[in-house]
């Protein structure tokens, strides 16, 4: 034992009654001594693989209004991508990393999905420590206490400026519209009371933007009318996997107004009802994404 153990030993029997009392207040130490130790080494091993995450990790206090969420902690990666040192950057807002080509219509987004307290996907322009400008490519998520109540934001970002420029040499694609766009939808499904069929019955306003549809088509006709007809079949097995407790994710491609396709990198979770024990409905989020090979 070390210095430490043997003092507190010391302390307990101090404090103990009798031998048998002592035997007890060691043993309960011990096994809180272990579990310490345990959640000690987890939490270093969490510690380690967040601070060399290859992407960037940034975490934030809560607050929205003006001047902004407080940084809390980033990784190794953040200080990569954007030539921050962690001490320039504590206490202050990710607002830092924006500049004059930063898109205000995505920040706005944003902020309406944070305050209803909803994950973010999206891209803007921002700007490194620098000044040089690259492609973030944020998924932000809410982290929750043990209440279910939102005390922070962790921010995974992406610099993509690569893979941009890549795909606008292969597909002849001017991609820089396509960044400064709405670029997810979330979708929910249900079971009809008939029993098998799985039917949308909740689509955000991102679906309209992304194809240039009317929402209304999903409800009316279900998938079919809006995925390409290759895709159907595997986002329909994606979804009864959901209903079955799976989780899965598909690259599917969405119909356009214009006749085209867009690709979509589409989540399926399921969502149990109030006892725990039973999918109640299937969140599913679209996230217009380039597919690496």
């Amino acid at each position: 034992m070390s210095r430490l153990d043997a003092q507190i030993l010391e302390e307990l029997k101090k404090y103990s009654k009798d031998d048998a009392s002592f035997k007890k207040l060691e043993e309960l130490f011990s096994k809180m001594y272990v579990s310490h130790e345990q959640l000690r080494e987890q939490l270093g091993l969490l510690e380690s693989a967040i601070r060399n995450d290859y992407d960037s990790i940034l975490i934030t206090e809560l607050g929205l209004e003006k001047p902004g969420p407080k940084i809390v902690y980033v990784n190794d990666g953040f200080t990569k991508m954007t030539g921050y040192l962690p001490e320039e950057v504590i206490g202050k807002t990710p607002r830092i990393l924006q500049g004059p080509k930063t898109d205000r219509a995505i920040l706005d987004r944003l902020k309406r999905r944070l305050i209803e307290g909803q994950a973010f996907f999206g891209h803007s322009i921002n700007y490194r420590k620098d000044g040089s400008e690259f492609i973030n490519q944020w998924d932000i998520h809410p982290l929750l206490n043990i209440e279910g109540e939102v005390t922070h934001w962790v921010s995974y970002q992406r610099d993509v400026t690569e893979k941009k420029e890549t795909a606008k040499a292969i597909f002849n694609t001017d991609f820089d519209e396509l960044f400064t766009r709405t670029e997810e939808f979330t979708l929910k499904f249900s079971k009809v009371e008939s029993g098998q069929q799985i039917q949308c019955k909740y689509l955000t306003e991102g679906f309209e933007d992304l194809t240039g549809l009317n929402k209304a088509i999903v409800f009316d006709s279900g998938l079919d009318a809006v995925l390409h007809k290759e895709d159907v079949e595997p986002v329909l097995t994606a979804l009864r996997k959901a209903f079955s407790g799976e989780s899965s994710t598909e690259y599917c491609r969405y119909k356009t107004s214009d006749g085209s396709f867009i690709s979509m990198l589409q989540s399926f979770k399921p969502v149990m009802g109030d006892s725990g024990k039973k999918v109640e409905s299937v969140k599913s989020v679209a996230k217009l994404e380039l597919k690496e090979s």
